[in-house]
This record gives structure tokens, sequence and C-alpha cells, in this order.
């Protein structure tokens, strides 16, 4: 539906960067905030829902109060592992719960709070509870933000007494001034129980030439599924995607669905004031063409119609020439280039929502995503490249296709393209850095100078590529370890890389 109004304006200096591959970032306890330390508490572990990530997309819109009552710590988990699974472009990030009791920070590698802040910090003293995320830098934010409310909507299991959530303005601000953050806080949402629309499989996202196939609003696969094994691929088959393929992607980034905002037809992720501002402003790069994607009718402008059609741009492949345009951009058989007509923080929310639905319904489908940011030297480079209109600002391109398969005949040897490093000496979060020459299951700790177990950072299924991680130099308690020397070991199928790692306080 729509961002609430009033969102504080400033400019972030945070520079974001593109790590190829999987990214799978573990976010910083950061030892700040009035309240006192306290052990870490546990939450229970995500539970995986009966709902497709399509009929979530179709389903989901704001709710901007109405609220009553708790919410168990189940939904909270849910929510709060979903939008762990971004960034997208590389960014920290640190995510922040308030609820009647206190303000948490969240730790995705044990699922679980500590306690940030002491009292109630809640903008809307009716929401069950709200979420602040700091990202560095808003595409982020929003590519998270987008995760939590398509969970949300998939907790529904009726329509009273639902979890219903809404971006907002007012929160953010809020949040800025009463959390204590230790950086800003780039977005945050009000949660609450309320009585919801429920789910919908209505399709209005019906092209009016012909020009695309009807997207599906509901699968087989799962959005809990999906969320575990989010893939940010940057390795691709040369193969073309598919009128269908692509039909579902430009959809799931920004195609209409069920609902209508401010008597607008509200679209598969959420907008400030529901005022849109990627319409006319997403384009598919294929191998035949360039192509203008749109989501209203003729000429495409009035946001009160629903479309779901290509217009063709520039004839035949222009890919070789757009690659070299942006520091970064891998090889792939399609892109999605995320435009605006001006910048500002609404704007780049809204490029973050629409790049996480490209590549949560790339992972859906059995394809790879990733998403290369632009900076303001690419963007002409980039509109030359693929005759996109002057009065269009590329913000960021999403890379899609099949994720490349095996390329050796014969097996590598163990451990081979296994890789680890650690700085070397920190009085504060330690990164980690490793990359995986397939997904494989990793077990990834640290230990004590006597082998002794610090802390589990890793155990399980991790994508292929660059990983980066954080250590927050505290143990399995949730305490602060000494000054001293420590190791970080990684094992996998029977080959172990270790790093040492000084920690200075």
């Amino acid at each position: 539906m729509s961002l609430c109004r009033c969102l504080r304006r400033r400019r972030r200096d945070v520079g974001c960067h593109h790590l190829p591959g999987g990214l799978l970032l573990l976010l910083v306890w950061a030892a700040v905030g009035t309240g006192a330390a306290s052990a870490a508490i546990s939450l229970p572990p995500p539970e995986v829902h009966a709902r497709s990530t399509e009929i979530c997309l179709n389903s989901r819109l704001s709710y901007h109060g109405g609220w009553s009552g708790a919410a168990p710590d189940q939904m909270l988990s849910d929510v709060l592992f979903a939008a762990s699974r971004a960034p997208l472009t590389g960014g920290a990030l640190t995510l922040y719960l308030a609820n009647a009791q206190n303000v948490y920070l969240y730790d995705p590698a044990t699922n679980s709070l500590t306690v940030h802040q002491s009292g109630d910090q809640r903008s809307d003293n009716t929401a069950a509870f709200e979420i602040g995320i700091s990202a560095g830098n808003m595409t982020d934010a929003g590519a998270a933000m987008h995760l939590a409310l398509l969970e949300a909507t998939a907790l529904w299991s009726g329509t009273a007494n639902q979890l219903a959530a809404c971006p907002r303005a007012s929160a953010t601000t809020y949040a800025n001034a009463h959390w204590n953050p230790a950086t800003t806080v780039d977005l945050a949402a009000s949660f609450g129980l309320r009585t919801v629309r429920g789910f919908s499989t209505n399709l209005v996202a019906v092209s009016s030439d012909g020009s695309l196939p009807a997207p599906s609003t509901d699968g087989t696969v799962l959005l809990d599924r999906v969320l575990p094994s989010l893939g940010f691929d940057s390795s691709f088959a040369a193969t073309d995607l598919n009128p269908s393929q692509l039909s579902q992607l430009l959809w799931a980034t920004y195609g209409c669905t069920d609902h209508y905002a401010s008597g607008r037809g509200g679209l598969v992720c959420a907008s400030a004031v529901a005022n849109y501002y990627l319409t006319r402003h997403v384009y598919a790069v294929t191998s035949a063409a360039v192509y203008r994607y749109h989501d209203r009718l003729p000429p495409g402008t009035d946001l009160t119609t629903r479309d779901h059609r290509i217009e063709l741009v520039t004839p035949g492949d222009v890919r070789p020439t757009l690659r070299p345009q942006v520091a970064g951009l891998p090889a792939a058989p399609d892109y999605l280039v995320l435009c605006l007509g001006a910048t500002g923080d609404w704007q780049q929310l809204e490029v973050g929502f629409a790049a996480m639905g490209a590549v949560l319904e790339a992972s859906t489908l059995g394809l790879g995503g990733c998403v290369t940011p632009v900076t303001p030297d690419e963007q002409a480079g980039i509109r030359a490249a693929t005759g996109i209109p002057s009065g269009d600002l590329p913000m960021a391109v999403v890379s899609l296709g099949p994720p490349a398969g095996p390329v050796a005949v014969a097996s590598p040897p163990v451990g081979a393209g296994l890789t680890l490093s650690v700085a070397t000496a920190s009085a504060g979060p330690v990164t980690i850095r490793f990359s995986l020459p397939r997904a494989m299951t990793v077990d990834l700790a640290v230990y004590d100078p006597q082998g002794r177990p610090v802390r589990k950072l890793i155990e399980g299924q991790v994508l292929r590529g660059p990983q980066l991680l954080t250590w927050d130099i505290r143990d399995s308690a949730g305490r602060l370890v000494p000054s001293g020397v420590y190791f970080c070991r990684l094992s996998s199928t029977g080959a172990t890389r270790s790093a040492e790692v000084v920690v200075v306080r």
C-alpha cells in the first residue's frame, strides 16, 4: 500500500559495494545504548508456513493502524529471520526490535535478542512491536523490509487477529531520536494484530496488448522454503529467460496486485504515499532487445489503471555494450535496470523493494539473481548503451538467469577453492571473509588457544562464492571475550582452513 508521510530527509554518505555470489552476512551486535548488558534471549526457530512466494506478493498490503494485542515470539522470530536474509548490495545490516519491554538487537546466527535499551520505546504503543533497519544504504533497507512485510503476510491463517504491518516515516524518525542506534535507522515499521483482508489469487496484471503472458499469483514453492536458501548468484549459464519467466520476474519486481492504495492500483511492493516512483522506469535487457515494463495502461502514467506489458526501446542485443558500463556487472542472460525520475529516500527504498522482489522470485523459480548498485558516474554510460531515455536515472541492475552448473568433468580436490581470511586485530566486531567453490555444508567457529569452542558462527548449507560475516567478539553466552589470541576455523567435507585473530579491548 503506502509508506506513511513525513519521512525525515537526510543524505547518507556511507558507500556500498557489490559482493558477487551468495552473500551471507551476520548482523553485528553493538555494545551501545543505555540498557545494561544481558544474556541473549533465544527465539523459537523460524517456522515454515504453507504460503507460496507468489500468493504473498499478490496479497501483501500495508495497514496504518487498528492494532491490538501483543504478538507471540514465533511471529517475532519469523519476521526478523526473513528481514535478515537481505541485504542485496553488500552493506552492513543491523536489525532492532522494540516492544513494550525494551529495544533489542537481533542476532540471526543464534536467532536471539539482546537488550539494547531498556523500557518501552515504541513510536506507537498500540503496535505489538516495531522493527528498525540500519543498512548503510536505503536500497538494502528497502530490501530487508520487503522480506519482513512478505513474511508477515505468510503468517496469516485467516482474517481476524492476524499480523499486519506498515513502514512508517514517523516510526523511523522516532527510532533515531529514542533508540540510541549505533548507526542511523534507515527505515522502521510498526507491526500489530488486527483484521486483514486475507489471501487473494485474483490476477489483475493482465497484458493489454499480449506482449507478456499472464503471471502466476500462486505457486508450489513456499516463501519460507526459499528464504533460508535465498541465492545471490553472480555466475550464470548462457540460457535466455523464456517469456513466461520474464513475465513472472517483471510482475514480482513491480507488478499490479489485487488491492488499491489511495485510489491507485497497488503493487507487489510498498510505496511512499502510493506514489509508485518506479512507474515507467523499469527496463528489461534481453538478447533480443531493451524493453520498458509497464504496469499501467497506455501511456503508462495513470496510477489508477493496471496493465502488464512491455514496450520496445532498442532492438538488438546491447548486453555486451552494457556490461562494461557498470563495475562488477556479471555476464548474465537478462538484466533489469531499475531507474528513477528523481532521487530521494522514498525513491531509494522503493528500488530496494523492487530489486528484492526480483531476486526472491528468481530463487523461487530456480534461477539466480544478484543486484549491482549504479554510481552516478555510470548512469550516462548505461543510458547510451541501452537507449534508456535521458530523464531516467539508473540506480541498480538486477542480473538474472539460470545459475551456472559444474564446469569441471572430474571432481576438484577436497578443499580446492576453500579460502578463509580474518582481521588480525580488532577492538570491535571482527570481519571474516571466506569463499566456497560450490554450495556446501560448512562449520565455522571461533576457538580459544586451548582449542575450546568459543562461538559457533555457521553450521549448515552455504551458497558458493565469496561470503562475508562478522564476529561480535562475544562467546556463545553473549559475553564479551577477553583480549587475546583466538582461532577461526572453517571446515567442510574433510577440508579445514584456520586463521588467527587477535582481540584487543
